[in-house]
């Protein structure tokens, strides 16, 4: 991973800028602007895109969020996967709970439970924390299940 404040602070200076502003419209509920802008920012970022951390990191996360908030499910789960694949710590459970979630809700239930799996066996239930409790829930019943 690579951090483009280094390697090119003026770029990394313009997406940080773009980002924030799409923040703010995404907070608007201006979601086509902010969409415009994220995208502008993916497309600024030098290939391998997943690489530049944490920058990357920031614009995969909002594309979710952006699309799982609209209820996107399968945009959604493309940009959780960016996010999951570009992760700097293997520790860094938000990804694997972001994919788990955008799963439950698409019904693949097996599929969500492997990813909360993960992110259990890292975090517990600090894993869960600030996300509905009906993710933490599914999780523990279906566990219980399977003993």
């Amino acid at each position: 991973m690579n951090d483009l404040a280094d390697e090119n602070p003026v770029l990394a200076d313009e997406i940080m800028a773009i980002m924030a502003t799409g923040n703010e419209l995404d907070e608007q509920n201006k979601k086509e602007e902010a969409k415009t802008l994220y995208q502008k920012a993916w497309d600024l970022l030098p290939e391998p895109k997943l690489q530049w951390t944490p920058l990357s990191a920031w614009v995969t996360g909002s594309f979710f969020n952006l699309h799982f908030d609209e209820g996107n499910f399968e945009t959604a789960k493309d940009w959780a996967q960016k996010t999951l694949d570009g992760r700097e710590s293997d520790i860094d459970t938000g990804p694997l709970i972001n994919v788990g979630m955008v799963y439950f809700e698409l019904q693949e239930h097996s599929q969500a439970y492997k990813y909360f799996d993960d992110a259990y066996r890292f975090g517990k239930d600090r894993a869960f924390k600030e996300r509905p409790k009906k993710y933490l829930k599914f999780y523990l019943e279906k566990r219980a299940d399977q003993r």
